[in-house]
């Protein structure tokens, strides 16, 4: 297959997209039969005013990957086009707002199939003036126009300090930069935390903010936190999440991003026609991190301390956010992995390990037997976290029994949902002797043993074994303590009213006492039931029970 074959196969949205940024960076290759073409209507536009983006060489109907890159070195606009009798042409306006459209050369970038072409226009104050970087514009700068486009360096003093809050200077070329000695001073001025207040505007327009990386190494050898505020979005890096050395020539470069564009929305589009159950709420955060050095650059990607982000929703957001099915997921390509979070008072708030691009969905998952059932509102808040799924992909199966196993795989999905479990070390040797290294309840069992949780008889797990009441019990009040629910073992004795209280084991009867008091579990309404298996519906209602109440 040739080289514009494989081109003309990439008709997705994000194929064309991945392909026109990796074309971006080399060479265009191959043959193509007819000249690839790309034009723009003007060399200079307004702010507010329309440019045009047209070229030829395509046929109808092929796919063609535009990209605009924004002074700042930032993607302003990214959209697939489709030719029409060989032509392809989109018509833009550009944005009034400073923030949005700051002024200097815009770079378009068109690909197809193997080949691309590439042209420039500027956004200027006025036309035919050769003034792209006014030295008057300076939204939120504290020193307009005096730091030059494209400085290498950031001046020491760039910014401006205020106690522990730092507010980054705006340069020419519509990036915000905050110096080393701004930096120190906020830090000198810090108690725990340096916060860099960014305009609400640079989340839309994804205006990146740089910082020496010097500055991360004074974070991290003071052991302070960095708070990246911009309108409702709060980032908190907390020391050694970002490492850096402190060559005074290498920055660090941090690009938030709340814009829900074409491609992503392309994506999540996909994403909800391959699975009914996700419905979009039209939050979206990116953050990139890039380590700069000269002209070489180089993504960081995983944190060496999870951030904790907040988002604060807009009235009408929080409102059609149901806090039971919504959480927060990495956009893989084109898979969602959940990474949790929660919401209340209508702050969605979540942890990452990594920095990519995230949204808030939410989960409605629906399984035909359990319509009607007592279980099912618990079942799908659980699903919705992914603390439990299907026997397949329409049925849950609320009557059949659940394993040991089962039950500590589950637990252990919430304890992590909540996020304050401590860690164990990895490469622990398994407790059990009867849990194999290879199975998928290996992990949990093990931190579930290690936390104290779970325990076994005698050296062995008896991981088919089905769970009894009583056991549940005690798994569940020792799991309290994550919880920040009142228990733990030994706290809240009390005698049970449970008709067959003699039937319960001595080992659980303080146990079954907290369970019943903290609303955990329930009987029958006269008996506990000690020794009865425990069913996945009543799985469900337990570890539902168990998580915290978040509110709208």
């Amino acid at each position: 297959m040739t080289e514009r074959k494989r081109g003309m196969n990439a008709v997705k949205k994000y194929v064309a997209a991945i392909m026109l940024w990796i074309l971006a960076l080399s060479p265009a290759a191959g043959y193509a039969a007819a000249p690839f073409e790309l034009a723009v209507s003007a060399k200079e536009v307004l702010r507010g005013g329309t440019i045009t983006l047209s070229g030829t060489g395509t046929g109808s109907g092929s796919q063609v990957a535009v990209k605009i890159v924004s002074p700042a070195k930032t993607t302003f606009y990214v959209d697939v086009l489709t030719a029409v009798n060989g032509s392809y042409a989109k018509t833009l306006t550009i944005p009034s707002d400073p923030d949005l459209a700051p002024y200097g050369t815009y770079t378009v970038i068109a690909g197809y199939g193997s080949d691309s072409a590439q042209k420039t226009f500027a956004v200027v104050e006025k036309l035919g003036g050769g003034n792209e970087n006014p030295g008057n514009e300076n939204p939120g700068n504290n020193n307009p126009g005096t730091t030059p486009a494209n400085g290498s360096a950031i001046p020491s003093g760039a910014g401006k300090a205020s106690g522990s809050v730092a507010q980054p200077e705006l340069t020419l070329d519509g990036r915000y930069i905050v110096g080393a000695d701004t930096m120190n001073a906020a830090i000198k001025q810090s108690g725990g935390a340096v916060t860099i207040e960014l305009p609400a505007a640079a989340l839309k327009s994804g205006t990146p903010l740089e910082l020496p990386a010097a500055s991360f190494k004074s974070l991290n050898d003071n052991n302070r936190e960095l708070v990246l505020s911009a309108g409702d979005v709060a980032i908190r890096l907390p020391a050694g999440a970002i490492s850096a050395s402190g060559d005074a020539q290498s920055k660090v470069r941090l690009t938030l991003n709340t814009s829900l564009t074409d491609d992503m929305q392309g994506r999540l589009d996909r994403l909800i026609r391959s699975d009914a159950s996700f419905k979009s709420t039209g939050v979206i955060l990116s953050v990139d991190i890039q380590l700069l050095s000269g002209s070489a650059s180089s993504d960081i990607h995983d944190l060496g301390k999870p951030a904790m982000v907040t988002i604060k929703l807009t009235p009408e957001q929080a409102a059609a956010i149901s806090r039971q099915t919504a959480g927060v997921y990495y956009l893989n390509g084109e898979q969602a992995e959940y990474v949790g979070g929660t919401v209340s008072d209508g702050v969605f708030t979540f942890k990452p390990k990594h920095f990519s691009t995230y949204a808030v969905l939410q989960y409605d998952k629906r399984f035909v037997d359990l319509a009607s059932h007592w279980s099912e509102t618990a079942v799908r808040s659980l699903a919705a976290k992914h603390i439990v799924t299907g026997v397949d992909a329409s049925h849950y199966e609320p009557s059949r029994s659940i394993t040991r196993a089962e039950f500590a795989t589950i637990l252990m999905r919430a304890v992590d949902w909540k996020g304050e479990a401590p860690t164990t070390a990895e490469g622990s040797a398994q407790p059990f002797k009867d849990v194999a290294a290879s199975q998928y309840y290996a992990e949990p069992v093990a931190m579930a043993s290690a936390l104290g949780i779970l325990s076994g008889y005698d050296g062995a797990f008896r991981p088919n074994d089905k769970i009894t009441r009583e056991e549940a019990a005690v798994a569940l009040v020792r799991a309290a303590k994550y919880f920040s629910l009142s228990g733990g073992e030994g706290i809240g004795a009390g005698k049970s009213s449970f008709a067959d209280q003699a039937d319960i084991s001595a080992w659980a009867t303080v146990a079954v006492e907290q369970a019943s008091t903290q609303g955990l579990m329930q009987g029958d309404g006269k008996q506990f039931n000690p020794k009865s298996p425990v069913v996945r519906a009543e799985a469900a209602a337990m570890i539902d029970r168990l998580l915290p109440v978040a509110t709208n």
